[in-house]
């Protein structure tokens, strides 16, 4: 359990990296959002190969077993992806990723209406915290621009149905442990960069030409992938999703730190009515991973 919580709670803050890492990248290579999915994809595709070569003998790993998971939470992967990008676009990261949180509201009333996990009183409780808290950290600075609103909640049910995904294929592979964990982070990462290549087709050899400039954002998400699936198979889709409700809290400190070193992002933090607003928030979510973990 104590394993679940700090994989869970590292792997927040690696998202909260992405997202600032994948807002920087984005506009200051101008890739499109196609360019973004596939190069950055492409790259963790060739990673989790490798990874997939070095695990998978003598694993013992079912894989006429989960090859429905594996798929499916690809594609809801790949949509969410997508539809985050198009967001991150379209608004500032300090208010598209909080929302994020909002997953945990999404899974607990699906993973409640399939009778796969029974929550207490002060569990669900906790979710609504952690998804009230999420709404008003992310309007704490200001109203989301209607156009990336669409795209988040796009987001928010292609990475719930992603996350139901990863808890079958890490539990239904049979391979114990880390092993199993890491195995199942590079098989679904190979199929995606197999999936996502023919999106690639008819780029310009202009945006080909910074495919490795995503390699940052490709990094970033894989390790905080790495982190989360061994939290996700540990503790389940909602307890993992309220841990890692804590990257809109992490979001918010790295803004605050970015603008207090001046690096000049889009979406600058300062002390003041806001930061107290979004601070009271963070209380608030933190509270609520609290309570979930006494429930």
């Amino acid at each position: 359990m104590i394993l679940g919580v700090v994989t869970g709670l590292l792997g927040a803050l690696c998202q909260a990296i992405y997202y600032f890492v994948a807002a920087y990248v984005g506009s200051r290579y101008t890739l499109s959002t196609r360019a973004m999915l596939v190069f950055s994809h492409l790259l963790m595709g060739g990673a989790s190969l490798l990874g997939v070569a070095l695990l998978l003998p003598g694993s013992g790993a079912r894989l006429e077993a989960v090859w429905m998971p594996l798929l499916a939470m690809n594609v809801c992967y790949l949509g969410g992806q997508a539809a985050l990008f198009r967001a991150l676009r379209r608004d500032v990261a300090s208010r598209v990723s909080p929302l994020l949180g909002l997953k945990v509201v999404l899974l607990a009333g699906v993973t409640a209406l399939a009778a796969e996990e029974t929550l207490s009183v002060l569990q669900w409780t906790a979710v609504i915290l952690c998804g009230g808290a999420a709404l008003a950290m992310s309007l704490a600075g200001g109203r989301l621009k209607p156009s990336a609103a669409g795209w988040i909640m796009l987001a928010v049910a292609g990475y719930s149905g992603c996350d139901l995904g990863v808890v079958a294929l890490t539990r239904g592979i049979e391979v114990p442990g880390l092993h199993g964990a890491l195995l199942s982070v590079f098989l679904a990462y190979s199929v995606a960069g197999l999936l996502v290549a023919p999106v690639g087709i008819g780029l310009s050899r202009r945006q080909w030409r910074k495919a490795f400039k995503t390699w940052p954002v490709a990094s970033a998400w894989l390790v905080s992938m790495l982190l989360m699936f061994i939290a996700f198979s540990i503790l389940g889709a909602v307890h993992g999703n309220i841990i890692q409700s804590s990257r809109g809290i992490l979001s918010i400190a790295l803004a605050l730190l970015a603008t207090r070193l001046g690096l000049g992002l889009a979406d600058p933090l300062k002390r003041g009515r806001v930061f107290y607003q979004r601070l009271a928030c963070a209380v608030v979510m933190a509270g609520a991973i609290v309570l979930f973990q006494l429930g």
